[in-house]
């Protein structure tokens, strides 16, 4: 007989050595690959809570926002329902699923690129199909780090904004990742007069940009945003900081008296 401990720490190797990590699958399956036709919808989690499947007539793939114009200005001008699909599609509810078989699915999967970094303003412009990795990796290459965030790095920046995500704070602005929000491109349905579709730009302050924070995608589709950063040793003074202190701090922020 082996040493049972040598046995156990050979089975904990040999367990690692099989886990293998993976990014879900795209959650959009279309019977056509060229023009994308007769299409169905899932999460990463693979079902929704009712098991139901969500089905669309057909998804688009925009890759500038010049594009993603043109595709709801279309759908708009042939009134088609339109929904708007993340990378990973993470959301546990049915918020991705058009009314009926005849929907269209916009898809920010290739709205991907990190546009603006200013380290000097400390922000961050980027299209809603980045995801939180990219983002995070981005910022880390300028010395900025993120407020706070949620813990899975395939949410993308739109996802974030439009569902509310968090992290777990009350430091600052607190953790909702949409209150550090600076700027946000948004391309909305609109009258024949503007073509059937409208870019709006909505900056801090403005309260349309309340609208459209937490707004599910039900609004338009959000093309670009603008996000406020730090810097990477203000968020390393916290580590370390004793319970008290930070308390302490929050009570002066928010002018909570002892």
């Amino acid at each position: 007989m082996g040493d049972p401990k040598i046995l156990k720490v050979s089975w904990i190797f040999f367990m690692i050595y099989l886990v293998k990590s993976s990014p879900p699958e795209d959650p959009i399956k279309c019977s056509s690959k060229t023009n994308y036709f007769n299409c169905t919808i899932t999460n990463s989690y693979g079902a929704f809570p009712d098991r139901a499947i969500c089905k669309a007539a057909q998804a688009v793939f925009p890759t500038t926002e010049e594009e993603l114009i043109s595709v709801v200005a279309n759908a708009t001008r042939e009134k088609r329902k339109m929904k708007v699909a993340t990378r990973f599609s993470h959301s546990i509810p049915k918020l991705v699923c058009p009314d009926g078989e005849d929907g269209l699915l916009i898809s920010t999967k290739f709205l991907n690129k990190i546009l603006r970094v200013d380290q000097d303003n400390m922000s961050i412009t980027v299209e809603s199909g980045v995801t939180l990795r990219q983002l995070i990796s981005e910022a880390a290459k300028a010395g900025l780090a993120l407020p706070y965030a949620p813990y899975w790095w395939g949410l993308t920046i739109g996802g974030l904004f439009g569902t509310g995500a968090h992290g777990s704070t009350l430091w600052g602005l607190g953790s909702s990742v949409h209150d550090y929000i600076m700027q946000l491109r948004i391309v909305t349905p609109a009258e024949a007069a503007h073509n059937y579709a409208k870019v709006r730009i909505l900056e801090n302050g403005n309260p349309e940009l309340n609208a459209v924070r937490v707004s599910l995608g039900v609004l338009g589709v959000i093309s670009q945003v603008g996000y406020q950063s730090g810097l990477d040793d203000e968020w390393e003074s916290l580590v370390g900081t004793s319970g008290s202190d930070l308390m302490s701090d929050l009570k002066t922020r928010h002018g909570i008296e002892s």
